[in-house]
């Protein structure tokens, strides 16, 4: 393993790190040996080219920018934004405490704590506590427990109680003056997330990158996958979705059913989208490795 000490707490103490690229970069970042998405924390990486692709054409040129990373895990995008907003603000979001922990290391060993700050909690449509699974196993798969559709003999382990918060809260919490991109990876709760931010919506008008999963969105969260993508559509007048080094597919509502049958059988409900006011950032996109470096 790529790994090496990053002076944990205690004295003696180490954590592993990894090494990782993205958009050319390097970055080390943080995990546990038992997560097999740390595990494989180079192989995400090629996959944050996208988002870096999306963020550079979307988040002002001059570094101004300011980003939500909700769904923060270990912190590879929330390094992605810190980096494209060097003089902006950045505020990442990861409600399991022990994931926030790596978090917190990630930034620090590339010395973007004091430009991405970090908020523990979950983001959802109102405020509160919840249940939240943390999959030790693989990170990327923890999630908040819907009391109404999660079979709790699934579950690896007992929840733990994390504090809830909204997007609309969090913009005032942190006095940001307005948001340009919000990441959202929420293992299908994408939907209560911009239920909570109507508000920031509607006066700041952002563009989301929302994973898009029916598996997800059935197993966790009990959603019909093509109510969300319509409800999604109707939302926000420009929808795109990555395609890679392709230019970003244009998704209109009469796209709806041939998307989702292409979304569940070719690409096994696996999408990201990007959820937008207007397509000025689709002229200024450029393919993953040629998109602007921080």
């Amino acid at each position: 393993m790529d790994s090496n000490a990053t002076g944990g707490q205690g004295r003696g103490q180490v954590r592993p790190w990894r090494w990782v690229t993205i958009a050319g970069r390097r970055w080390r970042v943080a995990g546990d040996p038992a997560d097999s998405y740390f595990e494989w924390a180079a192989s995400h990486a090629r996959g944050m080219g996208e988002i870096h692709a999306v963020a550079a054409a979307i988040l002002p040129p001059d570094g101004t920018g300011v980003a939500l990373d909700i769904g923060a895990n270990i912190g590879m995008a929330a390094l992605v934004l810190g980096a494209l907003a060097p003089a902006g603000r950045v505020v990442a979001v990861e409600p399991s405490p022990h994931i926030a922990a790596r978090l917190r290391e990630t930034l620090s060993l590339n010395r973007m704590a004091e430009r991405v700050a970090v908020e523990q909690c979950a983001v959802s449509a109102a405020p509160g506590e919840a249940e939240f699974h943390v999959d030790s196993g693989h990170s990327a798969g923890s999630k908040l427990v819907d009391a109404g559709t999660m079979d709790r003999a699934v579950l690896a382990s007992p929840p733990v109680r994390v504090p809830v918060t909204t997007m609309d809260a969090l913009m005032a919490a942190h006095a940001l003056p307005r948001v340009h991109l919000v990441k959202v990876d929420v293992e299908g709760f994408e939907g209560d997330v911009l239920d909570g931010a109507r508000g920031t919506i509607a006066r700041h008008r952002p563009a989301f990158i929302l994973e898009f999963n029916a598996w997800t969105l059935l197993c966790n969260r009990n959603a019909n996958p093509r109510t969300v993508l319509e409800d999604w559509l109707a939302r926000f007048p420009v929808v795109h979705a990555f395609r890679g080094v392709a230019a970003p597919e244009r998704v209109r509502p009469a796209d709806a059913l041939a998307f989702l049958h292409d979304h569940l059988v070719k690409r096994k409900c696996a999408d990201d989208l990007v959820l937008s006011f207007d397509d000025a950032w689709v002229a200024r996109w450029r393919p993953p490795g040629a998109a602007r470096r921080a």
